[in-house]
């Protein structure tokens, strides 16, 4: 699934018909919901959101807007564009949306894994945040492209953080895990075994699946912030 800008993607209206004339009004767009896993793009007007989540774990991106998130194991969660974050089951965190917010989130339904749920983790700034030491891709067609990375979450079957890249030309497959991914920066091109081409400048989203295979071509150095869906295909 291939979205090329984010920022302009027209949501459908999910807004419960009986919802008081000052409570948010919300957008989605399902990229991907086999009953298990969602993944999406989701947006709300200004107002208050106090239900807590249910029996699964979520990742999200904001891409759009402003909202304050009361975490209950520290400080409140400042949501601007750039901030990535990710909450475990059944967490508590008021929301207070200031300027109409949009995301790009992964809900992940599946039964726990393990007994350590984890805490909410919060990275205020994906585009500009430090990353580890770049090291080299292992196996490279043309150029000399170095990645670097930051994880922020690893808990149960879900995986975020951001991930950069110099350019250059490699193979990727994806095995046993589905990817997506909103670039931040940058510019590259994405070919499949398929003979697909996709163009990926910021605020592109794709959804790769598990057992896709093609090559990156990175033009200018790119980065991104993803989730990985371990244990799909």
């Amino acid at each position: 699934m291939y979205v090329p800008d984010i920022h302009s993607l027209v949501l459908v209206d999910i807004t419960d018909v009986r919802a008081a004339e000052d409570a948010p009004r919300f957008g989605d767009h399902v990229l991907s919901d086999d009953g298990q896993v969602q993944i999406g793009i989701w947006s709300a007007s200004p107002g208050v959101l106090c239900d807590p989540t249910g029996d699964y774990v979520e990742t999200m991106f904001m891409v759009a807007g402003r909202a304050t998130v009361a975490a209950s194991e520290g400080s409140p969660y400042d949501l601007v564009p750039g901030a990535l974050w990710a909450t475990p089951r059944h967490w508590v965190g008021p929301w207070e949306i200031h300027q109409t917010v949009r995301k790009l989130y992964v809900i992940d339904n599946r039964p726990a894994m393990s007994c350590d749920a984890g805490a909410s983790t919060y990275l205020a700034n994906a585009y500009a945040s430090e990353l580890d030491a770049p090291v080299r891709r292992p196996v490279v067609i043309a150029g000399d492209p170095h990645e670097a990375s930051r994880m922020l979450w690893a808990h149960d079957q879900l995986e975020a953080g951001v991930w950069e890249c110099t350019p250059g030309e490699f193979p990727f497959r994806r095995d046993g895990y589905d990817e997506v991914f909103c670039v931040l920066s940058g510019r590259a091109t994405l070919y499949t075994d398929a003979g697909q081409a996709f163009e990926l400048t910021p605020g592109t989203v794709m959804l790769t699946p598990a057992g896709l295979c093609g090559r990156w071509v990175v033009h200018d150095t790119i980065r991104k912030a993803y989730t990985i869906v371990l244990g799909r295909g």
